[in-house]
């Protein structure tokens, strides 16, 4: 009798902090469902007080905050040298940088020389190639770094380069690298003097301080401050395979080699996280922003960090700003497809003003319940005029999107609540026709290898079908 009063006085007494706290009314449902609901006691409570607030432990918190106002300081004067406003002469490009700026802080930049790669091997080729002919740093940051294969080579080429005075560091997210942290290979590299941190670390103390599951998603490399890559591929090769869906692959990701500007960007993404999450004391950071030669040509790149802070939405609200732009045409391929009810009607609303939209996801996932929640989003996006697509050739991992064939978009963030609001994800806006005419060919490669789903034979499924996936939407919050 005393554990159910116990129980529901816990659970009310949670029901008011969710109604007292301002998140997105389905969240807030959600949430108030799963604590009411749950029909084995305290497990509903265990569980909001587990995953259910996106915060970081206070200390970290204001760790975080002062990191990040301390990079600011050193880095606004140096970015703010290279941007240019009146280098983005189309309103198009104008309202959607005024925004990223403001709620990711760093500005559009001008000279950058990109590569666009979709083959997993050739950017480690390039990777190694770069680590190899470094001088003074080499900077890795990776969500999921595997310690077999390609991910060896990768390391490989970080203990060569450390052995000839090279500072090397690596960051990788202590659930998502789990494998390589506790490997053999971890030890090689420290031994070789490269300084290897697990990012946001799980542990029984922190459950009670902290949200367990925010995880540092990004995915970059930066090398000697004037050459990086951002995108959406780990440091695996194609036949990365999830070991519950072994049969689902290869991985299939885009990645944008930087030359420029953007790169000195991304670097100051890095060292907030490392110093963040290191107890290593970096006395002199104006060594890893060396100085560029001014640029002539190449492409307007802003980088837009997100993640639990200061501007948790940063990327959500950068995608709906870019989506609401489009006048003629937005392709999007991204493998995990859980929109909220603001991003999905933003879709909705470009296309019934005209956009031609399209979505491309794989056919087949490594999480089922998310592919559930996903295909419980179509009926409405497939009325509204929206193409969808799913992809048949492997599993599409690229996060990408080109805008009327003016805006490129690449990411490491999926267009999913846990992206928009729970990871700590980077992302380049590319200001530039011809990258974004070469994402898009990219993109049509992609399309060529998919099929459409047919909105008549979409709403004829057995309702078995559609029942599990709105039961999956319903955690579409949580998940």
């Amino acid at each position: 009798m005393w554990i159910l009063i116990a129980d529901w006085a816990l659970r009310l007494a949670l029901v008011a902090r969710v109604i007292l706290r301002t998140c997105p009314v389905p969240i807030s449902l959600a949430w108030i469902l799963a604590i009411l609901l749950m029909p084995v006691p305290f497990v509903g409570a265990a569980l909001y007080l587990l995953v259910g607030e996106s915060r970081l432990a206070t200390h970290r918190a204001f760790k975080h905050g002062s990191v990040s106002r301390t990079m600011e300081q050193l880095t606004h004067p140096l970015l703010q040298s290279r941007a240019d406003d009146r280098d983005l002469k189309e309103d198009f490009f104008n309202h959607i940088a005024r925004l990223a700026t403001a709620v990711g802080g760093l500005p559009p930049l001008r000279g950058n020389h990109l590569e666009l790669i979709g083959d997993a091997s050739a950017v480690l080729d390039r990777l190694i190639s770069d680590i190899d002919n470094a001088k003074h740093h080499c900077h890795c940051l990776y969500y999921i770094w595997m310690p077999t294969n390609r991910g060896v080579a990768v390391a490989q080429a970080l203990i060569r380069a450390a052995q000839r005075g090279v500072q090397c560091r690596v960051l990788v997210d202590s659930v998502g690298s789990r494998p390589l942290l506790m490997s053999d290979l971890v030890d090689r590299m420290l031994e070789a003097g490269v300084k290897v941190t697990a990012a946001l670390p799980v542990n029984p103390l922190r459950i009670l301080i902290a949200r367990l599951d925010l995880r540092n998603h990004r995915k970059i490399s930066i090398i000697d401050g004037t050459i990086a890559y951002c995108g959406s591929q780990n440091l695996t090769d194609e036949t990365f395979r999830n070991k519950h869906r072994k049969k689902i692959g290869p991985w299939i990701d885009a990645t944008v080699r930087i030359q420029g500007p953007a790169a000195q960007a991304l670097q100051s993404i890095f060292l907030s996280d490392w110093t963040f999450d290191s107890d290593e004391q970096l006395p002199d950071l104006t060594t890893f922003f060396p100085r560029i030669t001014e640029p002539t040509g190449g492409s307007i790149v802003q980088v837009v960090p997100s993640g639990p802070g200061p501007q948790p939405d940063a990327i959500h609200q950068a995608m709906l700003t870019m989506i609401f732009a489009a006048r003629e045409e937005i392709i999007m391929t991204t493998p995990y497809f859980v929109p909220d009810e603001a991003a999905k009607n933003a879709l909705i609303n470009a296309a019934l003003r005209g956009v031609e939209v399209t979505v491309i996801v794989p056919d087949r996932l490594d999480a089922r319940v998310v592919a559930a929640a996903s295909r419980a989003h179509y009926q409405e996006l497939l009325d509204a005029g929206v193409r969808i697509f799913e992809h048949t050739d492997g599993l599409l991992h690229a996060k990408t999107a080109s805008i009327d064939r003016k805006l490129a978009f690449v990411s490491s963030a999926n267009f999913d609540m846990r992206s928009f609001w729970l990871n700590f994800e980077a992302t380049l806006f590319i200001y530039d026709d011809e990258f974004a005419s070469l994402l898009r060919f990219m993109q049509m490669g992609y399309l060529a290898e998919s099929q459409p789903v047919h909105p008549r034979a979409w709403c004829k499924r057995p309702w078995p079908h559609r029942f599990i996936e709105n039961v999956a939407q319903l955690l579409g919050p949580l998940l």
